[in-house]
C-alpha cells in the first residue's frame, strides 16, 4: 500500500529573517544529501520539500535534486509575513507551517518525520525510527499507535557550555562523551530529556507521527513574550490526542544552528 515506510518533510525559506543561520543554500545541500545517505541504506524512505514560497530553494531542487527519485517536491506560493517576523504594530509573532501540511498530501510514506533545511540526520535516522516502531508495536498488539516522540537527540558541544551557565534546572542533559561527524566541523554531543515520561519534546524535528492522523500544520500567530506558543507545538500537541503514543530513544537528528549559540 505504501511505497515508503518515513517519508521526511522540509519547509525551506533560504531568505534572511529574524534568528536565521548564515550559508543557508550550502545547509540545505547538506540537509538534502543527509537524507540521500540513509535512502542509500533505506530505499524505503523519503524527503518532500516544501518551498516556502522560496526561489533559492526552488533553483537549488531543480539543479541538484531533481532526478532523485525518492525526493519529491512542491512550491508553496507565500503572501504572509516571513517566520519569527514581528507582526506590524503588536508584539505578535508570525509562525509558519502551511507548507509542511501541502508536503503531506504528496508524501507517500506510511510515517511522516521532519527535516529542517540547515540540519542534518545521521545515516541510522531510519532505522532508529522503525526499529522502534516496529518493537513497540508488536510488543502492544492492543494498542493503536499513533505517534512517535524523540527523547534523544545531538547538539553542539557549545550546549554544553552555554547549560553550565544556566541557574535553572534544565528538562534535559548531555549524554556520553561528545563525538566528530564526518562532513561537519566542530563536535557534537548527544542529549536526552532527563523525565522523558514526564517532559515530552513538542518541536518539529522531534514529531514523527502516522499518515493518516488529522492534525493539520497551520499558520499561527502569538507573543513568545506573553507565553504565546509557536505552530510546531501546536501541531504536536495535537497529534498527542489523537491516540497511543511512543517514545523514541535514541538520537539520530543533529540541530546544526541554535540562534546566539552556534551555527555550522
Amino acid at each position: 500500500m505504501f511505497k515508503y515506510d518515513i517519508t521526511w518533510i522540509m519547509q525551506s525559506y533560504l531568505g534572511e529573517y529574524e534568528g536565521s543561520r548564515a550559508n543557508a543554500d550550502k545547509k540545505f545541500i547538506r540537509a538534502v544529501k543527509s537524507f540521500l545517505a540513509i535512502n542509500k541504506l533505506d530505499p524505503r524512505t523519503q524527503l518532500v520539500i516544501a518551498s516556502d514560497g522560496c526561489e533559492i530553494t526552488h533553483r537549488l531542487y531543480y539543479k541538484h535534486f531533481k532526478k532523485e527519485p525518492s525526493v519529491k517536491y512542491c512550491f508553496v506560493d507565500k503572501d504572509t509575513p516571513k517566520m519569527y517576523e514581528n507582526i506590524e504594530g503588536s508584539t505578535m509573532q508570525y509562525y509558519r507551517g502551511l507548507p509542511r501540511q501541502v508536503a503531506r498530501t504528496i508524501a507517500e510514506g506510511f510515517l511522516h518525520a521532519y527535516l529542517d533545511s540547515d540540519d542534518f540526520l545521521m545515516p541510522n535516522a531510519s532505522k532508529i525510527i522503525k526499529g522502534h516502531w516496529n518493537a513497540m508495536t508488536k510488543q502492544n498488539p492492543d494498542k493503536d499507535f499513533k505517534w512517535g516522540a524523540m527523547t534523544h537527540w545531538i547538539e553542539n558541544i557549545a550546549m554544553n557550555k552555554w547549560l553550565e551557565n544556566k541557574e535553572s534546572q534544565q528538562t534535559f542533559g548531555p549524554r556520553g562523551e561528545s563525538f566528530k561527524v564526518e562532513g561537519l566541523k566542530s563536535k557534537w554531543q548527544k542529549y536526552s530529556m532527563n523525565e522523558p515520561d514526564k517532559h515530552v519534546q513538542s518541536t518539529t524535528w522531534a514529531t514523527v507521527h502516522r499518515w493518516d492522523c488529522k492534525t493539520v500544520w497551520k499558520d499561527h500567530q502569538s507573543d513568545p513574550k506573553a507565553g504565546g506558543i509557536s505552530e510546531d507545538t501546536i501541531f504536536a500537541r495535537g497529534i498527542r490526542k489523537e491516540g497511543d503514543g511512543m517514545l523514541i530513544n535514541d538520537g539520530f537528528y543533529l540541530r546544526c544552528h541554535y540562534h546566539g549559540i552556534w551555527d555550522y
